[in-house]
């Protein structure tokens, strides 16, 4: 019968264990890598679950899209599935990543934007779990160049679905594009679907007919088609029954076509 075991090694030094050094990293709940300055070092810190707006709404292209990454990732040999989610900001990036780092139903990494790329993948080699990581923007937080032995499984590591959303990928490095072996699957976000713009509307306008016109004219009217963009004025819509549609998305910040 196993025991659990009373001591630790470390280099050459038997001591008792201490309490509370056990943990077992939790399927679906969410941790934040960040950056210890005292002690020059990486560490975990339990976060919040994810939370997602009322109305956020998928399509069957999003869906398919998710289940096309979560089943690769479960089959796989491979210790690393990266997936790059760039373009248009506002436009539900971050909240797609965190949907499929929900549904893959393993430990979630959120990648602290002050953790250096060069610390990462020492970490992650001590780590055995199969874990979902995030690096949100990591255009604009992390030189992506240190981060290719990382998603390449140099070292012996854990299984790692790797979750990157980025806005200019200019700003990224070339060896990441054209390389599935480092990111394997892409979706780049350049407007929302009608089909999800007419169910935000007619989940806040609750009128069908509305809602169409609403669509149609917010598809044609403004140059970015975002998640938050079409939200708002959904909401304004709603809020102000009498003013016509190109005046209250002449008082919004929104640009015009």
């Amino acid at each position: 019968m196993k025991t659990t075991s009373q001591f630790i090694k470390y280099n050459n030094q038997i001591i008792p264990k201490p309490l509370g050094t056990d943990y077992d990293l939790v399927a679906g709940k969410v941790y934040t890598l960040t950056h210890d300055k005292f002690m020059d070092d990486l560490y975990l810190k339990e976060d919040k679950d994810f939370e997602f707006p009322e109305r956020y709404y998928l399509g069957d292209i999003d869906n398919r899209f998710i289940n096309k990454v979560i089943n690769c990732f479960n089959v796989t040999n491979k210790l690393t599935t990266g997936v790059l989610l760039s373009g248009l900001k506002g436009s539900g990036k971050t909240l797609m990543a965190k949907k499929i780092a929900v549904v893959s139903n393993l430990p979630i990494i959120v990648v602290d934007k002050e953790v250096s790329a060069c610390d990462i993948e020492p970490f992650f080699a001590k780590i055995t779990a199969n874990v979902c990581v995030i690096f949100d923007e990591i255009d604009k937080y992390w030189n992506t160049r240190y981060l290719l032995g990382f998603l390449d499984g140099v070292k012996p590591s854990c299984k790692k679905l790797v979750l990157c959303t980025c806005n200019d990928e200019d700003e990224i490095d070339e060896y990441l594009n054209d390389r599935c072996s480092r990111i394997r699957y892409k979706k780049l976000f350049k407007c929302m679907t009608k089909e999800n713009i007419n169910g935000i509307m007619n989940d806040i306008l609750d009128n069908e007919e509305k809602a169409k016109s609403a669509t149609e004219f917010i598809f044609n009217s403004i140059n970015v088609v975002s998640y938050d963009n079409v939200v708002m004025f959904a909401e304004e819509v709603k809020n102000n029954p009498d003013d016509s549609y190109e005046s209250i998305l002449e008082d919004m910040n929104i640009g015009k076509r």
